[in-house]
């Protein structure tokens, strides 16, 4: 059975109740576990077969992503969300202005100022990445 978007983000929001003190993390990426889905999956009262646990753990990373408050350290989760929400940007040509206006627009950023030059290299290797797998790309053909 697939989750719908009101389930996915119940059990997100289950996760942050039982786990704020992880949130804002101070790691790129959202502290998430196979345990932490397991015990908020049974509070939520879904049951989730084996094989669909991969794809439940990326939805709820995603919603977890888009509702954790966020800093310029968490740009594997910034990566993520601007990847969703801006599909069409040329990763190619972005600037480092613009990655920061769509950075700080996301309503969960919760930063100020500007950060070093190796976060935002970081924020897009990692978008430029996500975009990479999207497409499907041999690692040849991503950076080409």
């Amino acid at each position: 059975m697939e989750l719908n978007d009101a389930e996915i983000s119940l059990v997100a929001g289950i996760i942050l109740k039982d786990n704020g003190h992880l949130f804002p993390s101070t790691y790129p990426d959202i502290p998430l576990n196979l345990t932490m889905l397991k015990t908020s999956l049974v509070k939520a009262g879904i049951v989730a077969e084996k094989n669909e646990i991969p794809d439940i753990m990326e939805r709820v990373e995603l919603a977890l992503a888009a509702i954790v408050p966020l800093k310029w350290s968490n740009y594997g989760s910034i990566a993520i969300l601007l990847n969703q929400q801006y599909p069409d940007e040329d990763l190619l040509e972005i600037s480092v202005q613009r990655v920061a206006e769509l950075t700080k627009a996301l309503p969960n950023f919760k930063d100020d100022g500007m950060p070093e030059e190796d976060v935002m290299d970081s924020i897009i290797y990692t978008w430029i990445s996500l975009t990479d797998e999207d497409l499907d790309l041999t690692e040849d053909e991503a950076w080409i």
